[in-house]
């Protein structure tokens, strides 16, 4: 293969040809299951800006991914100045099926003009046709630029699953972290199949955005190890769970004689299994309504008095550390003359050193339905604590209140929804008197303020519900933040460049670009391949060519991290170009 992409090159300095196109394979006969390499080459004399070339249909094959490699060199020729220029797009392929399979042709249009490649067969046998590979030190020559890159060695990426505790009662917490190990340059990772947690409540403690490496040693070896998520576990039934494994996959720079490419990788925890007792029915209180943890209760109410039949309510707040969103309602003893409804539950739930922390709240509405002082005794509450292995109770004091010209009720109270009632027919209509008209005079400030009480209504509830979504969807929030993060990000890349920092101002543009294209669209751009990112743009509804703009400019940044000379534009005009995307996206 390096023989004749050397041809190439030679033929196309040799004959100043526009451009040469072309497809390669490391080898037509390969084993099931063996990684091939495709090698698309574009070479030519003074080209620049050569878009992806389309790959045909690949039926019979996984693409498990692409890497980039560029050579340039300057001669002079009769005073002239010309640039040759050699630009590789590799894929690593695996043949699903065995038989004679073909690589269709290849297609590029460059400058209004369309190339294609020769079709490439392939025959895919049962036995592996050659060892792996070992790792090999970086390339010797320019041209080594086209080989093969050497694999990431065995043990060189592990992904720890941990647990806190092994062993706990049903619904004490557990805290799961999957931790990331390498000893190469990752340029991007993402999630590929997320732990399964048949058996456990489940909420999200850490996740970062960016992740954060520290020197560890694991095995006698020394790596790089960062977080990438932890979550807190609470079993919701007895016996031995089983935490799943976690896929990840990434791509990791390979270093080159001009220019470093990539590989993908892959990398899986081994699931961790936990022995979850029962709680004990020795001592268990009727109160018990399933909170494991150290709590305190509380109980108040909205007011001492209740006029003309007026509803109350009754709070009772349950505070402390341990599995709050599992602690059930608490029932209420009747009381004659009292109607105790069904009670919204409220959460304001954080985590402190790791646990759960915070209060949940039962609001009951109280509705009397006499006159009279009523009296709420004691309430009681159960919980088990996994430290003593042992309930306990907590209770509150008893309340009063007093109820006053309490109307007779015509009808029996209607539950609706919990929390909200609708009371019988006891409402008199107000009957005018005969050939009197009910209506009454409205003054101008009234008919002024009526509209304007009604928008600032409407404009309140729109904001709450902006704030909700805010809150609750992560998609809805980056969208509305993705703006102002970008103009932040090209702020500091244009104060890079007034600095002369050039490699900090095309690592920030990189990201404000494709960190503004994720937010934008709610993905994760910077855990994807070009080639990856591209797709996932069009789908969610980019328009074609800006995305082809926008993987150019984060080409022509990722080039000029590692090699400056590589890229011909200027950088004022690239931090141009990256606001025209950004606003066109």
């Amino acid at each position: 293969m390096k023989k004749m992409i050397i041809s190439l090159l030679l033929v196309s300095i040799g004959l100043g040809a526009e451009i040469e196109f072309s497809a390669s394979v490391d080898r037509t006969t390969v084993g099931l299951g063996e990684p091939l390499q495709l090698t698309v080459t574009v070479a030519g004399t003074n080209i620049s800006r050569v878009p992806r070339p389309q790959l045909p249909a690949l039926d019979g094959f996984d693409n498990l991914g692409s890497s980039q490699s560029q050579s340039t060199s300057i001669s002079i020729v009769n005073g002239r100045m010309q640039q040759q220029t050699a630009i590789s797009f590799i894929y690593t392929l695996v043949p699903k099926k065995l038989g004679e399979l073909t690589i269709g042709s290849c297609r590029l249009i460059y400058n209004n003009t369309e190339y294609t490649t020769e079709p490439i067969a392939i025959n895919v046998v049962r036995s592996a046709t050659r060892a792996q590979p070992k790792p090999q030190p970086g390339p010797k020559s320019p041209f080594d630029l086209f080989e093969e890159p050497a694999p990431a060695a065995e043990g060189d990426f592990r992904l720890i699953s941990s647990v806190d505790k092994k062993t706990v009662y049903q619904g004490e917490q557990v805290t799961a972290t999957w931790t990331f190990y390498t000893n190469q340059q990752v340029t991007s990772l993402n999630l590929k199949e997320p732990p399964a947690l048949t058996g456990f409540w489940s909420d999200e403690i850490y996740q970062p955005r960016q992740l954060e490496y520290e020197q560890k040693s694991l095995d006698g070896k020394r790596y790089y190890a960062a977080v990438i998520k932890k979550t807190a576990l609470f079993p919701t039934q007895s016996g031995e769970l089983k935490i799943g494994a976690m896929s990840v996959e990434g791509e990791v720079i390979v270093p080159g004689f001009f220019f470093s490419g990539s590989r993908p990788f892959a990398v899986s925890s081994e699931p961790v299994r936990i022995t979850v007792k029962p709680l004990p029915d020795q001592g268990k209180p009727a109160s018990f309504t399933g909170g494991v943890g150290s709590f305190q209760v509380s109980v108040s109410l909205s007011k001492n008095k209740s006029a003309g039949g007026e509803p109350l309510t009754l709070t009772i707040a349950v505070s402390g550390t341990g599995n709050l969103g599992l602690i059930g309602p608490v029932r209420l003893t009747e009381i004659p003359g009292l109607k105790i409804l069904a009670p919204e539950t409220k959460d304001n739930f954080h985590y402190t050193g790791g646990r759960l922390s915070g209060t949940r709240r039962f609001i009951y509405p109280l509705l009397p339905t006499a006159d009279g002082r009523y009296r709420i005794p004691e309430i009681e509450l159960g919980f088990f604590d996994p430290q003593t292995g042992s309930y306990y109770i907590r209770k509150s004091p008893a309340l009063e209140f007093v109820a006053t010209n309490v109307p007779s009720r015509a009808g029996p109270v209607e539950a609706v929804q919990p929390g909200l009632k609708v009371l019988g027919s006891d409402i008199r209509h107000i009957k005018p008197a005969p050939g009197k008209s009910a209506s009454l005079p409205v003054k101008p400030l009234e008919f002024t303020l009526y509209p304007l009480s009604l928008l600032i209504l409407i404009a309140g509830a729109v904001m709450g519900w902006h704030r909700q979504r805010m809150r609750k969807e992560p998609g809805y929030a980056r969208r509305k933040r993705a703006l102002g993060q970008a103009r932040r990000r090209l702020k500091e890349a244009e104060r890079m460049l007034r600095e002369n920092r050039r490699s900090d101002f095309y690592s920030v543009l990189l990201k404000a670009m494709a960190g503004y294209a994720g937010d934008r669209f709610n993905i994760e751009s910077q855990a994807l391949t070009s080639e990856e990112l591209r797709q996932r743009l069009l789908q969610a509804g980019a328009d074609r060519m800006v995305t082809e703009q926008l993987l150019s400019l984060l080409n022509m940044c990722q080039l000029a991290r590692f090699s400056p000379a590589a890229v011909e534009c200027e950088p004022k005009t690239l931090l141009m170009q990256a606001r025209q995307v950004i606003g066109r996206l």
